[in-house]
């Protein structure tokens, strides 16, 4: 009887979980626009407290354009955060737009001739690691220069 508590002991040590950060996108490249979405490469700043690795994926993001919502994004591969460690990913996005397209590139179009814009994202993502799934919530913005 003291063994399997024992072992429900230590493997409940083993799978502690800490929270894991996004501390924000430090870059956004954009790689192909058309009137149906975006391809780019975003950098985001993540810390990883855990002593394990973390596979991140399956996000529902929503998209917003100076704070007017443009679409939904998706990621085009798993992205493995390290173990015990605060440092920047690059993450392949594709952005679909809503409505084919028009509000996103007339909002980009505008923003284009004040060269900036605010792009935010908020949604959830699916977080893999050892035996343990959790669904994380996030929310970040960033000011992108379009005349760069």
């Amino acid at each position: 009887m003291k063994l399997p508590t024992a072992c429900c002991i230590l493997l409940t040590g083993c799978f502690s979980y800490q929270e894991v950060t996004l501390k924000g996108i430090t870059d956004v490249s954009i790689e192909q626009m058309d009137q149906n979405g975006v391809s780019a490469q975003v950098t985001v700043r993540v810390d990883n407290p855990n002593a394990f690795r973390i596979r991140v994926g399956d996000p529902d993001v929503d998209l917003f354009l100076n704070d007017s919502p443009i679409g939904k994004a998706s990621i085009d591969s798993t992205v493995v955060l390290e173990k015990r460690t605060e440092r920047e990913y690059v993450v392949p996005l594709r952005a679909s737009f809503n409505g084919g397209g028009l509000p996103a590139m007339g909002a980009l179009l505008s923003a284009a001739f004040g060269g900036k814009v605010r792009v935010k994202a908020s949604g959830t993502v699916t977080a893999r690691a050892l035996l343990l799934r959790k669904k994380i919530p996030f929310e970040a913005e960033h000011e992108l220069d379009l005349g760069r």
